[in-house]
């Protein structure tokens, strides 16, 4: 007797992933949380940026004077040249030649504590710097003991972050510029930099050439060979040429092509990206506030819940 198909026949029920479904609830759920808490979302969004707006208007203003400028390396550089030439002989006479100074050293002196220290005291800047402790009436420091003025090392540090040397690779050029409250101060100190740096360089190497002459003169006294004293004229004539051009020579370190001046428009604060971020973030703290509140209350209520049940 034969199986009827039909009645063989098994049916396999298959339940459809409510992945979907549950995915479009949520989402749906997101939004109806988002539009019942909308008031909250735009005041805690408004509240922000209304302090962004006050950051904005009441935040100092900076302003930054920028002076361009290049290494003195022509007038030097051929003196140089002519020491050089005669090396091999001054070596073998115990005579050491020295050597310019590179630009990075040139950089590196600008950026050093020592140098801005002499700069400080020159041009007595610590008052200006700490003008927020410092009566200019009675010239004294507003603090309780002597031991709460601003340090050598404190007016030092403040005076780097107004400072910033940038030296282009390719070009050469060195871009020097101050960053300060008032735009007038800020193009002095600018210009001021680069004058008491060509002037401290230009004086030491004054001193080391009449050291180095002086030096020359005494080996020409106590030689009597004529190849040696033709080589030591050639050096110390080398060498009163340089000490002339360093007298005459201004711009002894860093030539200055574009000078400071006093710039007409602040760098910061930037008033308009401070209240658009202001507004951004106040935002996304008001959606994350909601759902955190959200959060905490599925979990009272759980928690209740269950204590309920037990």
């Amino acid at each position: 007797m034969s199986e009827d198909p039909k009645a063989s026949t098994k049916y396999v029920m298959v339940e459809s992933s409510p992945s979907v479904e549950e995915d479009e609830i949520d989402l749906l759920e997101l939004i109806r949380t988002l539009l019942q808490a909308w008031k909250v979302i735009v005041g805690i969004t408004l509240v922000c940026t209304g302090l962004a707006i006050a950051y904005a208007l009441y935040a100092p203003e900076v302003f930054k004077a920028e002076s361009l400028l290049a290494p003195a390396e022509d007038e030097k550089s051929s003196a140089s040249s002519s020491l050089g030439q005669f090396g091999g002989l001054a070596a073998m006479a115990g005579i050491s030649i020295p050597t310019d100074s590179n630009v990075e050293q040139v950089v590196a002196t600008l950026n050093s504590r020592k140098f801005l220290r002499s700069f400080i005291q020159q041009k007595k800047l610590a008052p200006i710097l700490f003008e927020e402790i410092w009566d200019p009436e009675n010239q004294t420091w507003l603090v309780e003991s002597a031991e709460d003025e601003p340090s050598e090392q404190k007016a030092i540090e403040s005076f780097k972050g107004c400072l910033s040397v940038d030296e282009d690779k390719k070009s050469g050029l060195i871009s020097l510029s101050i960053s300060w409250k008032d735009p007038d101060i800020a193009a002095q100190w600018a210009n001021d930099l680069v004058k008491q740096l060509n002037e401290q360089l230009r004086q030491k190497a004054i001193a080391d050439s009449k050291k180095r002459v002086g030096y020359l003169e005494q080996e020409l006294a106590k030689t009597t060979l004529q190849d040696m004293r033709a080589v030591l004229y050639n050096l110390l004539e080398s060498e009163k040429q340089k000490a002339m051009l360093a007298n005459v020579n201004e711009d002894f370190a860093l030539e200055v092509i574009d000078p400071a001046v006093a710039p007409e428009t602040r760098e910061k604060p930037k008033r308009k990206l401070i209240v658009a971020l202001g507004g951004v973030c106040g935002g996304f703290l008001a959606i994350f506030a909601v759902f955190f509140a959200q959060f905490l209350q599925k979990l009272n209520s759980s928690n209740i819940q269950q204590t309920k049940e037990s």
